[in-house]
């Protein structure tokens, strides 16, 4: 017992010392003309650490809310931006991401902030994850790893429920900052280096970033490679690199 207990231990320390300059990319609520497209030109130019292209992670809208008050039905009360991709409306950009090798997500049909009273229960949480896989189903290999990641990072105990009873992989992460109002590459680059600078977890840091802002439109590259300029490691999007050994 006392060397097994000691050889996990060792093996956890060293997976966190590997993991903790690492960073993966994830791309939040595409996919949209003009922001997602941009997106995957721009990583075509990105390599990882193994030299080949990186893959992230788009964990996108199913369905996205098309004006302001129906938006209000899902929308959590602070966003204040609420321009979103969706599934339904850009087949072919999901497409264009799963022909890049990068994986797809599950961001729920409408972007649901599951805090609202009507959208809170273990059963409205699954119905949001299940409408969003029959728009996704025709698109996605049905082989692919199933993730979900709730829209605001949600976490709560009927979302873990939901998730597990639809066979889904909680994926959550850390946001760069690209979704605050009047974000610069400078802001984003200096809050996740922060983040990196103390990262002590066993597992690579899953960064969140929207495909639909400006600032990560924009200047991915840049902020991609300030971050590396520091010593920090950028890895290929891998949902497997991020599930805890068994203890």
């Amino acid at each position: 017992m006392i060397r097994l207990f000691l050889g996990l231990t060792v093996a956890l320390f060293f997976a966190a010392s590997a993991a903790a300059q690492e960073f993966m990319l994830t791309f939040d609520d595409g996919p949209l003309p003009g922001a997602t497209d941009k997106v995957l030109r721009t990583l075509e130019n990105i390599y990882a650490e193994d030299g080949t292209p990186v893959k992230a992670g788009f964990f996108l809208v199913g369905d996205a809310p098309k004006n302001f008050w129906e938006s209000r039905k899902y929308f959590a009360p602070y966003e204040l931006w609420s321009e979103k991709g969706s599934i339904a409306d850009h087949p072919e950009l999901v497409r264009h991401i799963l022909a890049a090798g990068h994986l797809v997500g599950n961001h729920t049909a409408h972007h649901s902030w599951f805090r609202w009273p009507w959208l809170a229960s273990t059963e409205q949480i699954a119905g949001e994850i299940s409408a969003w896989e029959k728009l996704a189903q025709p698109l996605v290999d049905t082989k692919a790893p199933r993730l979900f990641r709730p829209p605001y990072l949600v976490n709560t105990a009927a979302v873990r429920e939901a998730a597990a009873h639809t066979g889904y992989q909680i994926v959550l992460g850390t946001s760069s900052g690209d979704a605050a109002p009047f974000a610069t590459p400078y802001s984003i680059v200096e809050g996740v280096a922060a983040t990196l600078e103390k990262w002590d977890q066993p597992v690579p840091c899953t960064l969140i970033f929207h495909d639909t802002r400006p600032a990560t439109q924009e200047h991915l590259a840049d902020i991609v490679s300030a971050l590396r300029a520091r010593g920090f490691r950028l890895v290929h999007f891998d949902p497997a690199r991020l599930i805890l050994p068994a203890r």
